[in-house]
């Protein structure tokens, strides 16, 4: 904890200087941002709100998706080799190509930031539960083959108990990166009604107005670790006692 202290003291040090030499027109001090975050703390809240609700629902989209691609895929493995074009496209085009389309096909709003935050957490997580799928030994599986145990009970008690830590762990890559998505949807599909992060930064570079975009970068990487951070507690209470965690 001291250390991680320091760090941060240093970082905020570092970040002073560097202001001080440049200028506020490039890079402004930590007081300039804590200035323009409490002139704008309204529109910070409803944008961090906003940003929430589009990043939880893409966690959300994602996780689904891709736990059920990953059943599908260790389930068959004709259904495995279907899949794996679509996940590796998926985890190669870029989002910022994406996202002009995603606003011509559903408009501006929450869709345009849930469906980017979804595509970029999903990767993440269907590799995660994949893996952790395939995670048992060779004894235990003979094991339930010995017992004569369907394909259903094989995955209820020995496949998903197995992949949990994996997947738990995919999905704090996830939380990052659906922010990241939700962020670049905005960029391009929020008109700011209701006001997003996504907005605030591009706004607010566009008015010249440095205080304010790293006020709402930092919301978004507040976000983030808050995100990060709270799947980290589920992962430590579901399966930390496993590891003497």
């Amino acid at each position: 904890m001291r250390y991680t202290l320091l760090a941060l003291l240093g970082g905020l040090g570092a970040w002073w200087a560097l202001a001080l030499w440049t200028g506020p027109l490039l890079i402004p001090s930590p007081p300039e941002v804590l200035v323009a975050a409490g002139e704008n703390a309204g529109r910070l809240l409803q944008g961090t709100l906003y940003t929430s609700l589009a990043t939880m629902g893409a966690l959300a989209i994602a996780t689904l998706l891709g736990v059920s691609a990953a059943i599908l895929a260790w389930w068959s493995p004709a259904a495995s080799r279907a899949i794996l074009p679509y996940t590796v496209l998926v985890q190669v085009v870029p989002i910022v190509a994406i996202a002009p389309l995603l606003v011509v096909w559903l408009g501006y709003g929450t869709g345009v930031a849930t469906v980017t935050g979804a595509i970029a957490a999903f990767f993440p997580v269907y590799s995660a539960c994949a893996t952790g799928l395939r995670a048992p030994s060779q004894e235990l599986v003979d094991l339930f083959a010995l017992y004569r145990a369907s394909r259903a009970a094989e995955l209820r008690w020995l496949r998903l108990p197995a992949a949990l830590p994996v997947l738990l762990s995919g999905l704090r890559t996830a939380a990052g990166l659906a922010v990241i998505g939700a962020i670049v949807g905005e960029f391009v599909g929020s008109n700011g009604f209701p006001v997003s992060l996504g907005y605030l930064v591009v706004y607010a570079a566009r008015s010249a107005n440095l205080g304010l975009c790293f006020a709402a970068i930092f919301a978004a990487a507040l976000l983030a670790l808050s995100l990060h951070a709270g799947i980290g507690a589920i992962e430590r209470g579901a399966v930390g006692h496993w590891y003497g965690r």
